[in-house]
């Protein structure tokens, strides 16, 4: 069997997706190559119909905005639904052009996908919810996003910082809550420091200068792993995700993740067992909440091991690919 990925080269977490899934299913045996797409495309995803190329492959996968376009006739069409741009709480992070393409333009196209999609997989409960919300009933499968545990796992680093570390991964997006990261910070002080990438697309806000927030940069895989091992928590506040790799992969690390209880961040983390869920911009209660683990880290070992059995459980490589081997 062999499956060809055909993805327009957005630069966030689907290209993350597809590259992992690809890899996961080259263990299993399956054969698979992603074709990539530029970027532009994504805004004239018709276009995509003029440069396409009939496959040897005996399935296409891609996603649900613009998968449409490389239906082949007798031949299976998988689409990924990340998330819901047409969910009530994203469009309120978009702007006004965003909101006038979406539903112009990429509204058409996910519909006409819908119709000729084999199968639709989603990436969480929330986003087959949010999915069938907006396009009606629809027989869409769960398959979790995967974290590959040999590469995403703890690691013991010695360090004589006494200060608390957090870390924040993402986009520097007020979706992604970066703009309650100095909020936060500053009432934390100096025994705090919360670490940060600058996420695969956006620059560092001005708001950023303070003393115990250092920015990382763009990391590569492995500066990565090694910064969720050196933190003590994830500082996670999303207003949405589809998934949540950064959640996910923290876990995989055996660190608790500080986030809010919404979207699909509820189906990772369970309060008060691997993390801690907050009602959504209540800085105050986090603020305190980092406080008392700085204090009285106790909760730890277990928050660990809650951790690595989840992952284990729900978002492990070897389960992704028994759904998708057993899928496709």
């Amino acid at each position: 069997m062999k499956v060809v990925f055909k993805v327009i080269k957005a630069g966030s977490g689907n290209d993350i997706y597809f590259q992992r899934l690809s890899e996961a299913l080259k263990r299993v045996n399956i054969d698979s190559e992603i074709e990539y797409y530029p970027k532009y495309f994504q805004y004239f995803p018709w276009l995509l119909k003029f440069v396409n190329k009939k496959t040897q492959a005996d399935i296409v996968h891609s996603n649900v905005e613009y998968g449409w376009v490389f239906k082949e006739s007798n031949k299976p069409l998988y689409l990924t639904l990340h998330h819901n741009v047409f969910d009530k709480k994203y469009r309120k992070y978009t702007t006004l052009p965003q909101k006038i393409f979406h539903d112009l333009i990429l509204k058409t196209n996910i519909r006409r996908s819908i119709q000729y999609a084999t199968k639709l997989i989603a990436v969480s409960n929330y986003t087959k919810t949010s999915f069938i919300e907006t396009f009606g009933e629809l027989p869409i499968e769960v398959i979790y996003n995967f974290i590959d545990t040999d590469k995403y796992k703890p690691i013991e680093i010695s360090s004589s910082d006494s200060r608390f570390k957090l870390l924040f991964v993402g986009n520097l997006t007020k979706r992604k809550g970066a703009d309650l990261l100095p909020q936060i910070m500053s009432k934390l002080g100096s025994n705090f420091v919360l670490y940060y990438t600058s996420g695969l697309r956006t620059k560092i806000p001005r708001e950023f200068n303070l003393p115990n927030m250092i920015p990382l940069g763009k990391v590569s895989e492995e500066e990565l792993i090694m910064e969720y091992n050196k933190c003590d928590a994830l500082l996670f506040p999303s207003r949405h995700e589809g998934f949540g790799y950064a959640v996910a992969e923290a876990m995989a690390c055996g660190k608790p993740v500080i986030a809010f209880n919404n979207s699909s961040i509820a189906e990772l983390i369970t309060h008060e067992e691997n993390g801690f869920l907050f009602e959504e911009d209540t800085v105050e209660e986090i603020a305190d909440k980092i406080i008392e683990l700085k204090m009285n880290s106790i909760e730890f070992p277990s928050m660990k091991n809650k951790n690595l059995k989840k992952v284990s459980d729900f978002f492990s490589l070897k389960k992704t690919s028994a759904s998708f081997t057993k899928l496709y």
